[in-house]
């Protein structure tokens, strides 16, 4: 007994030091510039950041630049090629648009919008390949979240505040943020990327602080849009949001609290009157009564319309992109307008299959992280998923009232998550 005894206290020590090495080993691993894992740069991850600084920021015009770098990258990598399934939805989905062009009755229209969707396909893929590990995928989380802040946040708010330059007294930017519907939604977008790096200790404090401020910002500018759909999926995520913080802290969920009070104080009555018109939307006799443009009362109005289209081109519709020109053909005393409704669009431009694969694929991509992380072993991956998650669902909320579905932004967030469960796919095997 003495013998084995003395063995264990000869062995206890050694064995002791050795978990001391890995862990200063790890601890080594996991220091970075902003307190991320250690990441290795290649040229599909400086393709992708070309190119997201270009459609994020609008100056400079490199996107093509940057997926040429990133598809270069693909073909000198020591890494296999992944293509999974997402991506073989998304080109079954642009088949099947190809395919119905043929029967739509503006096929040049439709080309031009099949080629936008092919380059779209291979920013998917360039995504994807780009963000293999947690510290390329966390920078990456960082740099999106700045180029948006520094860019269409910061000019939306310059605009109205500063420059008085607004419509309706919504807010709004320039280029594709000059709609204020689509400034709201990808805002919310954003909101989940940026909750994700506000609620994870992986990052420095100087880096949450950021993102909290950041937060903040977002908050006021969806609010300031005055986006009714926008607001419903901002209501849903932040319910989620106030809910799970609860369970870790009152203290901090009483915190946030306190902030979306400052901040739903600060924004002007206007923004309230008319979302808070958002009851006369439930029936067609009150439409006129939701807001003084009158842009309810139309846009019911051209929902009909689209359901008429759809109803008269249900299996091929009536060619990608082709839509406002098919509603000026059916009501030419509404003209060319879009549907305001993400799904119903895409049904009438490419038919209840088109509709199908689209869901399909944002569905897939959805279910394939919801499951990673109800299996991890990591925390703290579980949380960095969760918030852009919600940030995707509260999208698809904003998109019954705004037509989404073409807008690059929310096809690079579908690819970062899908980034994000691949990794933690991995590391829970490795755990």
């Amino acid at each position: 007994m003495r013998d084995k005894s003395a063995l264990s206290q000869q062995i206890l020590p050694a064995h002791t030091a050795n978990a001391g090495f890995h862990k200063a080993q790890s601890t080594t691993v996991q220091t970075s510039v902003f307190g991320l894992p250690r990441y290795e740069w290649s040229l599909t991850l400086l393709g992708l950041c070309i190119f997201t600084f270009t459609i994020v920021t609008y100056r400079v015009n490199l996107g093509d630049v940057g997926v040429a770098i990133g598809v270069f990258g693909l073909f000198f990598t020591k890494n296999k090629i992944r293509l999974p399934f997402p991506v073989w939805l998304f080109a079954a989905f642009l088949l099947w648009a190809f395919l119905g062009s043929f029967a739509s009755l503006y096929p040049e229209v439709a080309h031009n919008k099949l080629v936008d969707g092919l380059k779209l396909l291979v920013i998917i893929v360039v995504a994807i390949n780009a963000l293999r590990t947690a510290g390329q995928l966390r920078f990456y989380l960082i740099f999106l979240v700045g180029c948006f802040v520094l860019f269409p946040v910061r000019g939306a708010l310059v605009n109205f505040f500063i420059g008085g330059y607004n419509v309706f007294g919504r807010a709004l930017w320039n280029y594709i943020y000059a709609n204020p519907n689509d400034l709201a939604a990808l805002c919310l977008l954003a909101l989940g990327v940026v909750m994700t790096i506000f609620m994870s200790t992986s990052f420095r404090n100087l880096v949450r602080f950021g993102a909290g401020i950041a937060a903040v910002l977002l908050l006021l500018v969806i609010l300031m849009t005055q986006s009714r759909g926008a607001f419903l999926g901002l209501v849903v995520f932040l319910f989620i949001l106030f809910i799970c913080v609860m369970k870790k802290s009152v203290r901090i969920a009483l915190g946030m609290f306190f902030v979306m009070l400052v901040v739903a104080v600060s924004v002007p009555d206007t923004v309230w009157d008319r979302l808070s018109a958002i009851k006369m939307l439930t029936s067609s006799s009150t439409l006129h009564e939701a807001d003084g443009e009158g842009s309810a009362a139309q846009r019911f109005e051209i929902l009909k319309v689209a359901w008429r289209i759809f109803s008269d081109h249900k299996v091929s519709g009536v060619g990608l992109g082709a839509y406002p020109l098919a509603n000026a053909s059916y009501a030419p005393h509404l003209g060319a307008k879009d549907t305001h409704n993400t799904y119903l669009n895409i049904a009438a431009e490419v038919g209840l299959p088109g509709l199908i694969l689209w869901l399909a694929l944002v569905g897939s991509v959805l279910l394939y992280s919801h499951r990673r992380q109800r299996r991890a072993e990591s925390k703290e991956m579980v949380d960095q998923q969760r918030w852009i998650w919600w940030g995707f669902v509260a999208y698809l909320v904003a998109g019954i009232f705004g037509s989404f579905a073409a807008l690059t932004f929310p096809y690079l967030v579908l690819s970062i998550l899908w980034c994000s469960a691949n990794i933690l796919t991995h590391d829970s095997r490795a755990a």
